[in-house]
């Protein structure tokens, strides 16, 4: 093996993969809990209780309402409004 190279670990069973982080828990705890995010968005608690066991919420207008109050720069409201409605990450532009 060449220096500097790590050997690679065998998977032995024992360790199981990580699941996903839901990010509508993560959001919905940082936005101040259930009843605030239902008061400030204009839903039900089953409504967002059924975003979250989603694991995305399927209301756009929501989305951007939501990610635009937790986030004031609007470049991250963006990234935060394409997480919440399930999207994936854009890839940042490199400059060449």
């Amino acid at each position: 093996m060449p220096a500097g190279m790590a050997r690679r670990r065998r998977p032995n069973g024992r360790h199981k993969p990580r699941t996903p982080v839901n990010l509508v828990y993560r959001t919905i705890r940082a936005t101040g809990g259930p009843t605030a995010v239902a008061r400030l968005l204009g839903v039900s608690l089953p409504t967002l209780a059924r975003w979250r066991r989603a694991g995305r919420v399927s209301d756009a207008a929501a989305v951007l309402e939501w990610a635009g109050a937790l986030a004031p720069d609007p470049a991250a409201a963006y990234r935060l409004a394409r997480r919440l409605a399930g999207l994936p990450a854009k890839r940042r532009a490199t400059s060449a």
